[in-house]
């Protein structure tokens, strides 16, 4: 018997008829599978959100506190803390590697795996029909969707290693908003169309974890290539936005449930407009400053 939480539950199942009122929820074949359930996601995320909480608390005592410390400057840090910080330093550093590398590799499965069965289904790239009463392309949903909690682990090497400047609010936004967004897709929309989303977004982690694994090995890249992981992040948006800008804008008709569309549509916009603004404050602004 799955552990729930009565008014939690409730309120995720509503959300869930909401997106795709047909598919009831004895017919969902992804319903028993691990992290499904709305009270053991919603468990998930509350937990992943008070971390990030926390964590911008402690990222604001933190900076005061170096604040403070810089006018005691004389006063050195014991022998004994240097140490203990400096080991788990070394720790944390060599653990980098390997949980990129198992990304790179994940994101390559999947990616593997979601081409193969929408080949399989004779996919083709956009508006393809949908079975909800079919597993193959929803057990990739699903790898996808829990990859979206090992992403988590970002936010955690973030904090440990105190890189306060990569915890910003497009980073907890993006983790926090995909982890809820693809719960819903597994839970109703795990089928037609969303492979493409599922193996863009993979190509993309690919080679935006291929370069921090290399980058983890101190290996010495261009800044342009740099760049290039956000601008080929923007142009994955855009490709996700088309099929909704062509339905709702020209009309066009689609099978694919139409509020998990705009879900996709108005949830890829929000994003495009953060990336697009990371990227002109971090690449365009200070080219514009050195001119």
């Amino acid at each position: 018997m799955a552990f729930n939480i009565p008014f939690v539950h409730n309120l995720l199942e509503s959300i869930l008829k909401f997106f795709n009122p047909s598919l009831k929820p004895g017919r969902r074949v992804t319903r028993n599978w691990f992290l499904v359930n709305p009270t053991h996601f919603f468990i998930v995320l509350f937990v992943y959100t008070i971390f990030v909480v926390a964590s911008y608390l402690y990222k604001v005592y933190f900076a005061s506190k170096q604040k403070s410390d810089n006018t005691l400057s004389k006063i050195k840090p014991s022998s004994s803390s240097k140490y203990k910080n400096g080991r788990m330093e070394v720790i944390v550093e060599k653990m980098i590697p390997v949980y990129n590398l198992s990304q790179v590799l994940l994101s390559l499965f999947i990616t593997v795996l979601t081409i193969y069965e929408a080949r399989k289904r004779k996919f083709s790239l956009f508006y393809n029909y949908v079975d909800f009463s079919k597993a193959n392309i929803a057990l990739c949903c699903w790898l996808f969707y829990l990859n979206k909690m090992l992403d988590f682990m970002d936010t955690i090497l973030i904090v440990v290693r105190k890189k306060w400047n990569q915890f910003t609010f497009l980073h907890a936004y993006h983790h926090i908003s995909i982890f809820l967004v693809m719960w819903i897709n597994t839970s109703v929309g795990y089928d037609g169309d969303i492979y493409y989303i599922v193996t863009a977004n993979s190509v993309v982690h690919f080679i935006m974890y291929f370069y921090y694994f290399l980058t983890s090995l101190k290996v010495s890249i261009p800044v342009f290539i740099k760049a290039s992981v956000t601008y080929i992040q923007i142009v994955q948006f855009l490709s996700m936005m088309f099929p909704g800008f062509c339905v709702f804008f020209f009309k066009h008709s689609t099978p694919h449930p139409r509020r998990l569309l705009a879900l996709s549509f108005c949830y890829c916009v929000t994003l495009l407009v953060l990336f697009c603004q990371f990227a002109y404050n971090t690449y365009v602004r200070p080219k514009k400053k050195v001119a």
